[in-house]
């Protein structure tokens, strides 16, 4: 479930390279959110939105609905309570990677109200096995309301992991930051770990 074209292409592309077939089909809705909000509310409306939205898309033979849209991965856990499916974060299998790399993540958060969702997740999975962490943002500025400028966003990303000083891990958590994911990891000795390619890791695995 995509809310932008630049994370549907960034997911096709990644698909397309997996050595085993991933079987998936795409679902874009483009007023899920405003890409220049600053806020995000994490209520039944909100809820209620992502639901019609995924029931819109469904055909009844889908064994799993992924998340693309970060900003409402806080409320994938209500969501497949009510859809009687599996839903997947787009940030969990990233964040859980991250944790083994050591305490200090840089995570790169393009849209600003993602962040508190996805650094939220990062804390309670560090909590949850026992292990500290200190989260911090690699991005001071709204880099997703330009996304669909290549140029730009993969320029704002890749001066961002230059500046990186004291951290395990770079984080690129937003699906659509994957094609940038080589460049960025170019630029920085700190290994740079991308949401969208973990994810497809995990659905990829025999075990899922």
């Amino acid at each position: 479930m995509h809310a932008a074209p630049v994370s549907l292409e960034a997911a096709r592309r990644a698909i397309e390279r997996l050595a085993q077939p991933l079987q998936a089909r795409h679902a874009l809705v483009t007023d899920l959110v405003d890409p220049n909000a600053t806020s995000f509310a994490e209520d039944d409306a909100s809820l209620q939105r992502l639901e019609q939205a995924v029931a819109a898309h469904r055909r009844g033979d889908e064994t799993r609905v992924v998340l693309s849209c970060s900003v409402y991965n806080g409320l994938a856990s209500q969501l497949e309570a009510r859809a009687g499916v599996p839903v997947e974060r787009s940030d969990d299998a990233v964040l859980r990677a991250a944790l083994t790399y050591g305490p200090n993540v840089a995570l790169a958060v393009s849209y600003p109200p993602s962040y508190r969702i996805i650094e939220s997740h990062l804390v309670e999975l560090a909590a949850r096995s026992g292990k500290s962490v200190a989260p911090g943002p690699l991005l001071a500025e709204n880099a997703f309301a330009f996304a669909a400028d290549a140029g730009r966003y993969g320029r704002v990303l890749g001066e961002a992991a230059t500046a990186v000083q004291a951290a395990d891990c770079v984080v690129l958590a937003q699906f659509s930051m994957d094609p940038y994911a080589t460049e960025v990891a170019a630029k920085t000795p700190i290994p740079v770990l991308s949401a969208l390619e973990a994810c497809l890791a995990r659905l990829a695995s025999p075990s899922v």
